[in-house]
């Protein structure tokens, strides 16, 4: 029998069960979480060695990737993608020069000032629920005043997140890194250039984006 944490374990189907994510005739919309840590114990109790594999091509419609959508697992990353969308020169040199103006690293809270159309905007990405704390006293004391705020409750971002291998800082700056380096590989650099997310905008989303997409979580 293969060996789970229990704790793990009854936090996955608590999700999968959440009332949220229940369709009007009660039918969960997910069927089980798994964890990154456990999808790692899976592979080896399993003796699936990566190293001796051949590489293949991903299944469509997993295939089609962008690098905005891969570093959203890094605290910064959000916010990247978003300036990607909306800043007038999308060319590959000025989307380059995004990693330059502040919103990359490890630290806990980072501030930028991005130029847009004309309009400085003032960006705050925050990551870890105690800066989050911190910055929101900022903003209400009046000592801060942002366009955009970026948190993600985990540190260094989903990289660090619960339910992954346990590492240290240095760790989460190396995951943080891959994300970046397959971000460089792709060919897609903004969400909004991916053909399949667009397919689906236009097929089976369209018309139920909030409906499916959009979570409110009740106490």
């Amino acid at each position: 029998m293969m060996r789970r944490d229990k704790t793990e374990s009854h936090n996955r189907i608590v999700e999968a069960a959440r009332k949220e994510f229940l369709d009007p005739e009660g039918k969960p919309y997910v069927d089980y979480v798994i964890t990154t840590k456990g999808l790692v114990q899976m592979i080896e109790e399993f003796g699936i060695d990566f190293d001796s594999l051949e590489p293949e091509s991903i299944d469509m419609p997993f295939g089609t990737i962008s690098g905005a959508g891969t570093i959203f697992g890094v605290t910064g990353g959000v916010t990247e993608a978003v300036l990607r969308h909306l800043m007038s020169d999308k060319s590959r040199s000025e989307q380059k020069a995004l990693a330059f103006t502040g919103i990359r690293g490890m630290q806990g809270i980072k501030e930028a000032v991005i130029d847009y159309k004309g309009t400085q905007v003032k960006i705050a990405v925050v990551s870890g629920l105690k800066n989050a704390d911190t910055l929101i006293d900022k903003v209400l004391a009046g000592e801060a005043e942002y366009h955009l705020i970026e948190v993600m409750a985990c540190p260094g971002g989903c990289v660090g997140g619960g339910g992954q291998p346990f590492t240290n800082a240095e760790g989460k700056d190396t995951r943080g890194a891959g994300l970046y380096r397959s971000d460089r590989m792709s060919s897609i650099k903004r969400s909004d250039q991916n053909p399949v997310i667009d397919y689906l905008y236009q097929g089976i989303l369209k018309g139920r984006e909030h409906e499916l997409m959009h979570v409110e979580y009740q106490k």
